[in-house]
């Protein structure tokens, strides 16, 4: 398949997960001081296996005890969120650049801060982008196929032409299949690691990186 466009998700996709979860962290210790670490990796842990709902609100609910401060919390975490260049997948780059001379467009559809722009342009990947969905910028968080429908549009492209790639298959492979487009799930950051048969058949290619995703793309 030649994709006319390829949408790739930030976190887990082109850089660590890790930067989040330690931000949220630390906001949580700034709201309730002493945040037990093995209690917060459990409640992450099983967020991933669970791979629905929302993660923020599990937090607030488990270490805030309601969701009264989580716009608080966020706000606090979304200044440590921060990319970078150490941050960043090595297979990333290569990949990306490498679906673009194939004559695809580039969009990035993700859940993260506007920050992530700065990373994008310090680390060279903004020039390869014809389209930033950010969720902090245009207002619409996945899995809100409204966001995917945006990328279409922007791009200009049939989404049957079309490919996500992204980690979770309840924010990134759904809502993206629903719309049309095919999908990639890349199992690393939060991706689910105890997956069932059914979610390894979700998308219509599952990696555990990008080294060789763009001849696999091209395979299908």
């Amino acid at each position: 398949m030649r994709p006319a466009a390829v949408t790739f998700d930030i976190g887990g996709v082109i850089y660590s997960d890790e930067v989040f979860k330690r931000a949220i962290f630390i906001a949580l210790n700034e709201l309730s001081p002493n945040v037990n670490q093995d209690e917060f990796n459990q409640v992450y842990s099983n967020h991933l296996k669970s791979h629905s709902g929302s993660l923020r609100s599990k937090l607030c609910e488990k270490f805030l005890g309601s969701l009264e401060k989580k716009s608080e919390l966020m706000q606090i975490a979304t200044d440590h969120w921060i990319f970078t260049p150490n941050d960043l997948y090595q297979d990333a780059k290569g990949c990306i650049t490498a679906v673009k001379e194939s004559g695809a467009k580039i969009g990035i559809v993700a859940n993260q801060p506007a920050s992530s722009i700065n990373s994008l342009k310090s680390d060279n990947l903004f020039e390869l982008i014809d389209f930033l969905g950010i969720s902090a910028i245009v207002g619409i968080e996945k899995p809100d196929i409204k966001i995917f429908e945006l990328a279409i549009k922007e791009l200009a492209v049939d989404p049957a032409k079309s490919i996500h790639i992204g980690n979770r298959i309840d924010t990134d492979v759904m809502p993206a299949k629903k719309l049309g487009m095919k999908t990639v799930w890349v199992r690393r950051g939060e991706a689910n690691p105890d997956p069932s048969e059914q979610d390894l058949a979700q998308a219509d290619i599952t990696v555990v990186d990008l080294v060789n995703l763009p001849a696999l793309i091209n395979a299908l």
